[in-house]
């Protein structure tokens, strides 16, 4: 069977790719940075007096990477405190830092140094991301800054006189993203002859959703097998829209997990092969450039369906979790099965029991992260880099290991979740847990783009 996308012809091909071209440049722009930073500049209200300003035509969300900011027309040498408040129905979140005015009147908040602030380095997203405020639950936090728009109004004062202020309206990203619950009568091929339905058919229970990036501009795109990680932030809830964003279609398998190490969910191999013929029969999906995801307690499943399924996954976005399969919490039933049988399981990760699966089959890039201070699994980095040396490095490969980093490293850039705070006793550094997150999602983001070109 001929893959889709091969056997066009010569200018075919050539209108195709200059096609894909100008959509990458496009999405280059929109999604890696979130910003279609035009030139020249642009503030809220008056142009006249101290005041904030940005490229124009920006678009700001709630997934933010660092964009150009600046204050403009304060007194040189004087001392703002910049203050970041948001307010709604479910409660106040408030960040702030202090920063000297150089002599030319200007903070480059990407540029100066904060004072007094919950990070120690410049950046221009940091009151953003560093926003401090009630507890959520999880369809509160996904709703909260996935899904709502978020006033978050930036007020620069010297003592008790306000110098400047304006208000960023942060879109969720998840707002516009809609996707199906895939059943098991779904997956079941039109023709049974060309492949094998899951063994759960008969009792049509829901096997995950599905979200399709395929659009008018562009009609067929990667995918991404994602298999869930419940943790706050870097559920699919989070990640899915981002992945969206990228032109990545999402297959989610949902996952659950009492303590982020271990699984409370049974996987069958039958099903995710039935998974993986439906997105293979999908237009919207180009079968050459299907990608597996999973994090914190689901990495341990990405990278068997990585090596499970090598000729029909391309490539592996995993970390933060163990690599070797943990029986289900609190037993030793195995979270795969194959067919009737259980694959072989570990009770517990520790030296000896999270022997790292050779990864040299998988055909595509690889992508590993870790944050060093993990402390929902301390290990992880001494697994990412076994993981990583199962296999020689081929174009695409990235293996993150990041000093003073947290557990959280997969969330989306600019998230003001999960974070550890100063001082709070974990020796995680907030600033170099979200630069870790910018870090895994370029290296995610870059491959899936460059696949849109394939």
């Amino acid at each position: 069977m001929r893959r889709r996308g091969e056997g066009a012809g010569r200018d075919g091909r050539t209108t195709r790719v200059a096609r894909l071209r100008g959509a990458l440049a496009a999405s280059v722009v929109a999604a890696l940075s979130l910003a279609a930073a035009l030139g020249g500049c642009a503030s809220d209200g008056d142009q006249v007096g101290p005041r904030f300003i940005t490229p124009p035509l920006i678009r700001y969300s709630s997934v933010l990477w660092p964009v150009p900011l600046e204050l403009i027309g304060a007194a040189p040498g004087t001392r703002l405190r910049i203050t970041a408040s948001l307010s709604s129905t479910r409660g106040t979140w408030t960040s702030a830092a202090s920063y000297d005015v150089s002599g030319d009147g200007t903070v480059d908040l990407a540029r100066a140094k904060p004072l007094f602030a919950p990070f120690a380095e410049p950046d221009s997203a940091g009151l953003f991301w560093s926003l401090r405020g009630p507890s959520l639950g999880p369809a509160d936090l996904a709703q909260q800054w996935m899904r709502d728009t978020n006033p978050v109004t930036l007020t620069a004062s010297e003592g008790d006189r306000v110098v400047a202020r304006r208000t960023f309206r942060l879109q969720g990203l998840g707002g516009t993203l809609h996707g199906r619950t895939i059943y098991t009568h779904d997956l079941i091929p039109p023709d049974p002859g060309t492949a094998l339905a899951p063994h759960e058919t008969h009792e049509d229970q829901p096997v995950g959703h599905f979200y399709d990036a395929a659009s008018v501009e562009r009609p067929t795109g990667p995918a991404v097998l994602m298999f869930d990680d419940p943790t706050p932030g870097a559920s699919a809830d989070f990640t899915a829209a981002l992945l969206s964003q990228f032109g990545a279609s999402v297959f989610v398998v949902p996952e659950t997990s009492p303590d982020g190490v271990h699984l409370s969910t049974v996987n069958d191999a039958g099903t995710i092969a039935a998974i993986l013929d439906w997105l293979d029969r999908l237009e919207a999906v180009d079968a050459r450039h299907i990608f597996v995801y999973g994090t914190g307690v689901s990495e341990q499943l990405a990278i068997w369906a990585a090596t499970r399924f090598p000729k029909q996954l391309h490539g592996l976005f995993a970390g933060a979790g163990p690599a070797a399969l943990l029986c289900l919490a609190g037993s030793s039933a195995s979270p795969v099965f194959e067919g009737s049988v259980g694959l072989p399981c570990e009770r517990q990760p520790g030296a000896g029991a999270t022997a790292a699966p050779p990864l040299g089959g998988v055909n595509g890039p690889v992508v590993l992260t870790c944050g060093q201070v993990d402390r929902v699994f301390p290990s992880t980095c001494d697994v990412q880099q076994a993981l990583g040396s199962t296999r020689t490095p081929r174009a695409g490969d990235k293996l993150l290991v990041n000093a003073g980093a947290a557990h959280a490293v997969t969330v989306p850039p600019g998230l003001p979740i999960a974070l550890p705070a100063p001082g709070d006793g974990s020796g995680a550094d907030g600033q170099a847990t979200e630069q870790a997150r910018i870090a895994f999602w370029n290296a995610v983001g870059q491959l899936l783009l460059r696949a849109v070109l394939s």
